[in-house]
C-alpha cells in the first residue's frame, strides 16, 4: 500500500521511502562497492582464483545508478525497474548477474508503487532470493546466494515485528555480515584459503552502504572500508600461502558471457543447455533476451549455442576472458611466481586495444597487447568492460586502443573514471591500432 509521512511515522521511526530516497540508497550501495572493490577482489578464490568479484559488484551497481541518477522525480517502482534494466543488460560475471536477479526482487516487488515501507522491501527481498537461485544452474550454499537468503529472512522478520525502515536495514546488514561470516565454515574451498567469501562480502558492503542512506549518513570514503565481524576470516585478502601453493597450476579456461536477444526463449531449457557445456553456468532472462555467463574451455561452443537459439538470435555485449591469465595476475600481486617474465613486464605500461576476431586479436597480442575488449563497428564496448580490461593488466601506466571512432569518446570515459594513468590514443581503424601498438612495444623495449 502506498502512503506518506505522518505524525506516527515521526514518533516510530521512518516508515517509508520515496523514489528519490531509493535511488540514493541504491547509489550509496554502489558508493560502498567503489571504495572496497579491491579488498573484495582479493578474497576471490571461488569459482575460480581470477579476482574480480569486487569490480563486476561494483561496475554492474554503477551501470544501474547511472541510470536511475537521470531520472525526474521518480517513484520506487521506476527507479527500481531502471535499476533491473540496466542491469540485466551489462552484468560482470556471474556475482554481477547474482546481484542483477537481487536488483530484480525490488524491481518486481516495488512494481506499480510510488513509495515504499518494510512490508515492501521485506517482499522484494524474498523475491531476490527466488530469482538469484533460479538464476544459478548449481546452487552452492556458502556464497552469496546464502547471504541473500538471510537477508530475504532478516527483511521478513523486521516487518512482522513491525520495524522502521532504519532498523530494518541495521538488521538486514548486520546479518548479512554474521553470514558472510560463516561462509568459510560452509564452503571447503574458502576454510582451506582461509577467506570468506567474494560475492557474499560484496553484497554485504553494498547492503551497509544501504543502511548509512536510510539513517543520512554522509558517504565518505574515509568511513566506507567495510569488514565482517570481529573474529571473521581475512577480509584484507591474506590468502593462505599453502592455498596459493597447492592451487598454482590449475587451469580454468574462459570465462564466456553474452547477451542474445531471440524471439522465443525457453528459460529453463537454456540453463540445462549451458550448465551441460560450460561451469559455474548463470543465465538470467526476461521474456526474449537471456544474458548468459559460462567457464569453459572452449568458448566458441558457448557462443555457437547463444547463435543457434533461432533464426532471428541476436547477440551483443560478448566477452571472452582467460581466466588463467587472470588467475595469474592474482598470483602474482602476492609473491608467488607463476609466470615470472610476465609479471616483470607488467611493471611496464601496458596496451589495452578493442578487436574482434581471432586473427585480429591474435595479431594485437603478438603485438604485446595485454588485454583484448571484443567490439567493433556494430559491437561498442561499455565504459565498464573498458574499466574492467584496465584494471586487469596489472600496470599503473595503459595505453588505451579503441580502433574505431564510435568508441573513442567511451575510452575516453574510461580514462577518466580509471585510478590509473590511461593514456588513450584515438585510433580510429584496425590497421592505426596495430600500427600504435607496435610503436608502443618498440618504445617499451628501448
Amino acid at each position: 500500500m502506498n502512503g506518506t509521512n505522518s505524525e506516527a511515522e515521526t514518533q516510530a521511526g521512518k516508515l517509508r521511502m520515496n523514489g528519490t530516497e531509493l535511488a540514493a540508497m541504491f547509489t550509496a550501495g554502489a558508493i560502498a562497492l567503489r571504495r572496497n572493490v579491491d579488498a573484495i577482489n582479493a578474497l576471490n578464490v571461488y569459482p575460480v582464483i581470477d579476482g574480480d568479484t569486487g569490480t563486476n559488484m561494483y561496475l554492474t551497481m554503477q551501470s544501474g545508478v547511472d541510470d536511475v541518477t537521470a531520472l525526474n522525480t521518480p517513484t520506487v517502482s521506476v527507479v527500481a525497474s531502471a535499476m533491473y534494466s540496466r542491469t540485466f543488460k551489462t552484468p560482470g560475471g556471474n556475482s554481477g548477474r547474482i546481484l542483477s536477479q537481487f536488483l530484480k526482487g525490488f524491481a518486481d516487488g516495488l512494481q506499480g508503487n510510488v513509495d515504499c515501507g518494510v512490508e515492501d522491501f521485506a517482499r522484494s527481498c524474498q523475491l531476490a532470493k527466488e530469482n538469484a537461485y533460479k538464476a544459478v544452474a548449481d546452487p552452492v550454499e556458502g556464497t552469496m546466494l546464502t547471504v541473500i537468503t538471510s537477508v530475504a529472512e532478516a527483511a521478513r522478520e523486521a516487518a512482522d515485528a513491525g520495524r522502521d525502515l532504519q532498523l530494518t536495514l541495521q538488521l538486514i546488514s548486520d546479518r548479512a555480515q554474521e553470514t558472510v561470516a560463516r561462509t568459510t565454515e560452509m564452503l571447503p574451498v574458502l576454510q582451506e584459503a582461509g577467506v570468506v567469501d567474494s560475492g557474499g562480502q560484496g553484497l554485504a558492503v553494498a547492503l551497509e552502504g544501504f543502511r548509512r542512506s536510510v539513517t543520512n549518513e554522509t558517504p565518505d570514503d574515509d568511513t566506507y572500508n567495510i569488514q565482517t565481524p570481529e573474529g571473521a576470516p581475512s577480509t584484507s585478502g591474506q590468502v593462505s600461502e599453502e592455498f596459493l601453493s597447492a592451487h598454482a597450476g590449475d587451469s580454468y579456461g574462459y570465462c564466456t558471457q553474452f547477451l542474445v536477444e531471440v524471439d522465443r526463449l525457453d528459460v529453463d531449457e537454456l540453463r540445462e543447455r549451458v550448465d551441460s557445456i560450460a561451469d559455474s553456468a548463470v543465465v538470467i532472462a526476461d521474456e526474449s533476451s537471456a544474458s548468459v555467463h559460462g567457464h569453459t574451455k572452449d568458448p566458441g561452443q558457448l557462443v555457437s549455442l547463444g547463435v543457434s537459439l533461432g533464426l532471428m538470435s541476436k547477440l551483443s555485449e560478448v566477452k571472452i576472458e582467460n581466466m588463467d591469465a587472470q588467475r595469474d595476475e592474482f598470483f602474482s600481486s602476492r609473491g608467488v611466481d607463476v609466470q615470472t617474465e610476465e609479471a616483470e613486464t607488467d611493471r611496464r605500461p601496458s596496451v589495452v586495444a578493442v578487436a574482434w576476431g581471432y586473427g585480429i586479436e591474435r595479431v594485437f597480442r603478438q603485438e604485446g597487447a595485454a588485454q583484448i575488449v571484443t567490439g567493433g563497428n556494430t559491437m561498442n564496448p561499455s565504459v565498464r568492460d573498458l574499466m574492467t580490461a584496465i584494471d586487469r593488466t596489472g600496470a599503473d601506466t595503459v595505453y588505451l586502443l579503441p580502433n574505431n571512432k564510435n568508441i573513442v569518446p567511451t575510452a575516453k570515459q574510461a580514462a577518466e573514471q580509471s585510478r590509473k594513468d590511461v593514456r588513450v590514443v584515438e585510433t580510429v581503424s584496425i590497421p592505426q591500432g596495430i600500427a600504435a601498438s607496435f610503436h608502443i612495444k618498440e618504445k617499451a623495449e628501448m
